[in-house]
């Protein structure tokens, strides 16, 4: 545990640049603060579930909150490729850790920075939340939410670092599939608004999950389908995790 701590506190330190830190709170206070605002005024208020009707600046700052689980996964990823790419890898497993250690405290940094990330957003985002009521259900679903999409993409992003063979390319293979997962999910607009090739791609989507269950649980907006979209959420967490751990140990040291 004591090496697991250390390894975890190396990651933060690793990963807690100003250029990071930046990106990650910008991002999506921009569009929370930018396109929420400018858009607000044409977009009429609409349905989103259990009979509660919300502003587009509302509905998009509650999708906007969740694209930190995105930007977290992001680092995991980079974070194995520099310490390949600079034999920091080799070097920890030469140290008192294994391989086990190593790919259990990365996921464990994901999740620390997207939770954390998650919340300051939010707590930025407050002017536009105004209103809301946190309730225990409430921080159970977002709390869920925001942990199973840190889970996939962080995951996500290690199986790519692992498969791609240089740094250059994980970045911007990356960068591609993070634009094709937020475009095709519901953090912009209701999915049921959208044509039908891209209602299609948004079944298969873990940031469209993660964002209806995060806003079921902000906004006290439960649909029928919440249910099935906590389990899809799930599973694909738990497979995309499983392929990552497959994946890891496939690297030669």
């Amino acid at each position: 545990m004591n090496n697991m701590a250390r390894l975890v506190y190396r990651n933060l330190r690793a990963n807690l640049d100003k250029a990071s830190l930046f990106f990650e709170l910008i991002f999506p206070l921009f569009f929370i603060f930018v396109q929420g605002a400018a858009v607000s005024g044409i977009v009429p208020p609409f349905e989103i579930g259990n009979g509660k009707v919300v502003s587009y600046a509302l509905f998009l700052a509650g999708g906007a909150v969740t694209l930190t689980v995105i930007n977290g996964g992001t680092n995991a990823g980079t974070q194995l490729w520099f310490d390949r790419r600079h034999g920091m890898f080799e070097q920890i497993l030469m140290g008192p850790f294994t391989r086990a250690q190593y790919i259990f405290s990365i996921i464990i940094t994901t999740l620390i920075i997207g939770m954390a990330g998650s919340s300051l957003v939010f707590l930025f985002a407050l002017p536009v939340l105004s209103g809301i009521s946190i309730t225990a259900q409430a921080a159970l679903l977002t709390g869920l939410a925001l942990f199973l999409g840190t889970v996939f993409f962080g995951a996500f992003a290690i199986s790519l670092s692992v498969a791609l063979k240089s740094s250059e390319s994980f970045q911007i293979i990356s960068a591609v599939t993070f634009f094709i997962f937020l475009f095709t999910s519901s953090v912009f607009f209701p999915i049921d608004r959208a044509p039908n090739y891209i209602q299609a791609v948004s079944l298969l989507n873990p940031l469209t999950y993660t964002t209806d269950i995060f806003r079921a649980g902000l906004f006290d907006a439960p649909t029928p389908l919440l249910p099935l979209e906590m389990t899809v959420l799930a599973v694909e967490a738990a497979v995309m995790f499983t392929i990552a751990v497959f994946a890891f140990r496939r690297i030669k040291v």
